[in-house]
């Protein structure tokens, strides 16, 4: 059977890249979700992309005309296709008499392809091609989903997703707030005004106050959804050097920093580095390894 192209390792270590095509589906899927996605739920649905386009070329592909297989018989002017080339399409421009005696009677087919002709054994049933055709490849059962895929590739997927995302031609349309990607055009307009009310608000109170506190006098477009009400003010917050994100009992509130007590500003002295010369050429792989993931 002819592995599909997205279900092997080389394509998602190798080979995978997004593409502006990429960007614009998930530009769209966010578009239409209006809220906020996670990195794997964005690169979990690229992947279902990946594996619908693929399905669709390949069912177009085999509807151009016969499948190859060794073991068939073709005629002049018939039209084939090769799944092993990536679903080429040629005519039959000639068939003639194999001379191979260890194969016994068979015949060799001559197919024009816009790249030139070729020649290819038919009538031949002793062949590892006989053993599976372009029809098998719609078989899903066999098939890894998108899920599986990144669980499979989650590092290397994400690394070019993320690349896009962050550093890409279309950057500027896509935002990261709390772990989580959304367009940049569904924030709200949250100017400098509506900071300074949740600053004055933060300071009269004298403790961290959650966003929704905030969002009872910072007075947002009401017609906006109410989760993307929050997440424009922490995202306007987070951006903005006068707060600090803290958490208590779990719960994420918003302070100033400059009421926070000096030890909660500075690192301690005792986990504080003090760099000490060493030789790398001495670390093994695994610590070279750990020095890269902690650098």
């Amino acid at each position: 059977m002819l592995q599909r192209q997205t279900q092997t390792a080389t394509f998602w270590r190798d080979q995978f890249d997004v593409q502006n095509d990429d960007i614009e589906f998930l530009y769209n899927l966010l578009l239409d979700t209006q809220g906020p996605l996670t990195l794997a739920q964005l690169a979990t649905a690229l992947i279902e992309e990946y594996l619908r386009q693929e399905e669709a070329k390949i069912r177009s592909e085999l509807s151009k005309g016969a499948v190859y297989m060794p073991k068939e018989q073709f005629a002049v002017g018939q039209k084939v296709v090769f799944p092993a080339l990536d679903f080429t399409v040629g005519e039959v421009i000639g068939v003639r008499d194999g001379q191979n005696p260890e194969f016994g009677d068979f015949k060799v087919i001559k197919v024009q392809f816009e790249e030139g002709q070729r020649e290819f054994a038919s009538s031949l049933a002793r062949h590892r091609l006989n053993q599976g055709n372009g029809n098998n490849m719609l078989d899903e059962d066999a098939l890894l989903s998108a899920v599986e895929i990144y669980s499979l590739y989650q590092e290397e997927i994400n690394d070019s997703l993320l690349y896009a995302l962050e550093e890409g031609d279309r950057h500027q349309d896509f935002v990261e707030v709390d772990n989580a990607w959304l367009l940049a055009d569904m924030l709200a307009d949250i100017h400098v005004g509506y900071l300074n009310i949740a600053e004055a608000m933060i300071e009269v109170q004298a403790k961290p106050l959650k966003t929704s506190q905030l969002l009872t006098e910072v007075d947002l477009d009401g017609t906006m959804n109410p989760v993307m009400r929050t997440i424009s003010l922490d995202h306007a917050l987070s951006n903005d050097s006068r707060f600090d994100r803290v958490t208590s009992n779990g719960e994420s509130l918003w302070f100033l920093r400059r009421l926070e007590p000096e030890p909660v500003l500075s690192t301690p002295s005792l986990l504080r580095y003090s760099p000490i010369p060493y030789n790398r050429a001495l670390l093994s792989v695994e610590l070279l390894q750990i020095e890269w993931e902690l650098d």
